[in-house]
């Protein structure tokens, strides 16, 4: 996490308005609260944004609204992600089922993958598939996907962790199926130290998110609802750093386009930021091993933490195993860009 680093612009923003918040007494559910929102939903096209406590506390209430209030019973999520999505699938009372497959180059589950699995479930009209998109890019098959939850009457919810300001034909994640939930914790692509972002074309959905922010204290007729609201000081700063999302992705994909441009050059593998209509945000640059990751990338000393050092499910691709990641952050050292791509030329 110490690698991480904020915009200066962003830091100034935010010491010139916090003492009006701390000055005003209004430290909840305030102005910033709903600019936050608004940037969101004017930066994604969404119909519905709001922040919320973090990526898993957003994603928990949508699963416990599609529970409660559209009658979905099962869940089941891809075995490339993180473990608390397992949990989050399992706290919110759905019957947690099991993971789909996932594939290599892209480390997430492929159309057909995701049609085998919903082709064997007794119940796909009261199914969830919690999909995680990976590594900073949008799952490729995300429409097809899309339209095949939609014709089987599955719901799409997605798990945006990874994908704030990614894009595939300019579509941004978590308006494909449902609705989906970024994420501002501290080492992701777009950092502000904890928090989340949910985002829905479904207003009634978004409705009942409000609701569930708090507790629907007002109507008092929904009848689940947790305290997952931010803080106006974390808005403030969430805020003053996720304006700045363009200028920090553009900012990394110098770095990506330096190492693209070696691996091209040396045939080496790796997750393509920019395939399929995509526009990756560079949360994170993998290498993909043609056999043995240790023997191939052995020379490699500038690396970060694999996507994930685990599988949850079956790995049959053996995804956990094929990949490493290389450093790629915003407004990262020179000298540590300079010799991660040395290491690369020598390959």
């Amino acid at each position: 996490m110490a690698m991480i680093k904020i915009p200066q612009s962003a830091t100034e923003k935010f010491a010139k308005h916090y003492p009006q918040i701390i000055e005003s007494g209004s430290l909840a559910e305030g102005e910033w609260n709903k600019k936050l929102a608004t940037f969101f939903k004017e930066y994604t096209h969404a119909a519905y944004a709001a922040p919320f406590s973090s990526n898993g506390s957003g994603l928990l209430a949508i699963l416990m609204l599609l529970k409660n209030y559209r009658k979905y019973e099962n869940v089941f999520i891809q075995d490339n992600t993180m473990y608390g999505v397992k949990t989050i699938a399992i706290t919110s009372g759905l019957n947690y089922l099991s993971e789909v497959d996932c594939s290599l180059p892209n480390l997430m589950p492929t159309f057909s993958q995701v049609e085998a699995y919903i082709n064997n479930l007794k119940s796909p009209e009261k199914t969830v598939f919690l999909l995680t998109h990976i590594g900073g890019i949008v799952n490729p098959d995300i429409a097809q996907i899309a339209e095949l939850c939609k014709a089987k009457g599955v719901a799409l919810v997605e798990d945006c962790a990874h994908s704030l300001g990614a894009t595939i034909n300019g579509k941004h994640t978590g308006l494909f199926g449902v609705g989906g939930v970024y994420s501002l914790y501290a080492t992701k692509a777009v950092a502000a130290g904890e928090g989340g972002i949910v985002v829905s074309n479904d207003l009634e959905l978004g409705a009942m998110l409000d609701k569930f922010l708090i507790y629907d204290r007002f109507d008092r007729k929904q009848t689940i609802g947790v305290n997952f609201r931010v803080s106006e000081l974390q808005a403030l700063f969430s805020y003053c750093v996720c304006e700045l999302s363009e200028m920090i992705i553009e900012n990394k994909s110098k770095i990506a386009e330096a190492y693209i441009n070696v691996c091209k050059a040396k045939g080496i593998n790796y997750v393509d930021p920019y395939q399929n209509g995509q526009r990756g945000n560079h949360y994170k640059f993998s290498l993909v091993a043609k056999n043995d990751v240790n023997e191939e990338f052995a020379a490699i000393t500038q690396r970060t933490s694999p996507v994930y050092d685990y599988i949850i499910g079956r790995d049959v691709n053996n995804i956990r195993s094929k990949h490493i990641c290389l450093p790629i952050w915003y407004d990262l050292d020179a000298e540590i860009i300079d010799k991660t791509v040395k290491e690369l030329q020598a390959l």
